[in-house]
């Protein structure tokens, strides 16, 4: 198969994605999970109640729980029934009344809790000076949720809420999709991986590059699409041969590639001969962005996708915020996430023109009224190639091809809070 070196059309977005989609394979395999440990899965069927809960009348507050028709009335206390007790060993008989605390079960012969501020306590004794009708500040049998109610949708991203609430109403286990495997693929021969701070410094100022693309790709994964695993981080040099080799041997059983570098066009590019090499099917040879221009894709034979990204962090980023990202959510059978990772709205500071759809590095400033204002950095800083303006900035908006003017809305992946305005 001959594959052009150069980037001859430059597809648009949204039909990169389409090609993407259409070639993509979303995951099957499904296991059961303990709740606390599906957090970040996705839900592989609608998550439904198993029983009735509470099973029995729980106590709404802190206080007292008492028959309804002893109140008002001064009542004896003996004993107390606190949460995470099914069998308090003590029963509310006629003129007697049980401590109890939030979420406990009530003991035997009460129907109502007098909170603890309602009461006055003498010794032995509380004096209840109102009436307190059958099941005030109780919880009745199923009045959280009933058997069979549907609590969470096929689809879902299972949050650490989420499991807090399904455990406390004794769903304990969760089936969820197998996770998306992901491997990434670094090249470049001018790359090396920091470890050393003294020695790193040394390298980089003599022209070497400390790789940052792949670990921000994997810091975006682990994020943003906590249902995926990084399962390898490889640094190659810019050779085909080795770079193939990797590929068919070691990453050839996931379900997604994504490589850094090598995406052309110039004298050690490699994905233009990779497809070849590899009979690989290309999606598509570049897309119509600025920042991340030669993003490109193929579909492996009987094997996974392959995503090749820049090897400049920022224009990386552009590719998972656009491409990488809504791939991973279909890949993982994904309805509704947890967080997505351009999730600010946020109000231009000044008017704006692209050209085509880009990453914008923007200050972050909030008003007093709550509203945040993206300020653009200079054009000088948004070079991919200025990488050091990423400090200087608190967030990356992304702007499609058009004429933005103060005050328009964008969507900003923020990576700081917002300063105060002064």
């Amino acid at each position: 198969m001959r594959v052009s070196r150069y980037l001859e059309r430059l597809a648009p977005l949204d039909e990169a994605l389409r090609r993407l989609m259409s070639a993509a394979r979303r995951v099957e395999g499904v296991e059961e999970l303990p709740t606390l440990e599906a957090v970040g899965r996705v839900a592989a069927e609608d998550v439904v109640a198993s029983h009735d809960f509470p099973p029995r009348p729980r106590a709404a507050y802190d206080g007292y729980a008492v028959r309804s028709e002893d109140t008002p009335g001064k009542l004896r206390l003996v004993g107390e029934a606190t949460i995470g007790r099914v069998d308090v060993g003590v029963k509310v008989d006629p003129g007697t009344a049980v401590y109890v605390s939030t979420g406990a079960y009530l003991p035997e012969g009460a129907d109502a809790v007098v909170p603890e501020e309602a009461v006055r306590v003498e010794g032995d004794y509380i004096v209840v000076e109102t009436r307190f009708e059958r099941w005030k500040n109780v919880d009745p049998p199923g009045s959280y949720v009933r058997r069979g109610q549907k609590l969470l949708e096929q689809g879902t991203v299972v949050t650490m809420l989420d499991a807090v609430g399904l455990m406390d109403v004794a769903v304990t286990s969760l089936r969820v999709y197998e996770p998306v495997s992901v491997a990434i693929l670094i090249t470049g021969s001018e790359l090396f991986e920091p470890g050393n701070p003294r020695a790193d410094e040394e390298r980089i100022l003599r022209g070497e590059v400390a790789e940052t693309t792949g670990k921000l790709i994997e810091w975006c994964i682990n994020r943003y699409t906590p249902w995926a695993r990084v399962t390898a981080r490889l640094i190659l040099p810019d050779d085909v041969d080795t770079i193939a080799w990797y590929v068919e041997r070691q990453l050839y059983a996931n379900h997604l590639i994504v490589m850094t570098g090598g995406t052309g066009p110039s004298s050690v590019d490699t994905f233009y001969q990779l497809a070849s090499k590899l009979r690989g099917e290309v999606l598509f040879r570049g897309i119509r962005v600025r920042g991340g221009r030669p993003t490109s894709a193929m579909k492996l034979e009987d094997g996974p996708l392959l995503v090749a990204v820049s090897g400049h962090p920022i224009s990386a980023l552009h590719g998972f915020l656009r491409l990488l990202y809504p791939l991973l959510r279909y890949m993982g059978n994904v309805r509704r996430a947890h967080e997505r990772p351009a999730a600010l709205a946020a109000r231009l500071a000044t008017g704006y023109r692209a050209a085509r759809p880009e990453p914008l590095k923007v200050r972050l400033v909030e008003r007093e009224d709550g509203v945040v204002l993206a300020e653009p950095l200079p054009r000088q800083r948004q070079l991919s190639s200025v990488i050091v303006s990423n400090v200087e900035a608190d967030g990356i908006a992304l702007v499609d091809a058009r004429e933005y003017s103060e005050g328009d809305v964008v969507r900003v992946m923020a990576y700081r809070e917002p300063r105060p305005a002064s």
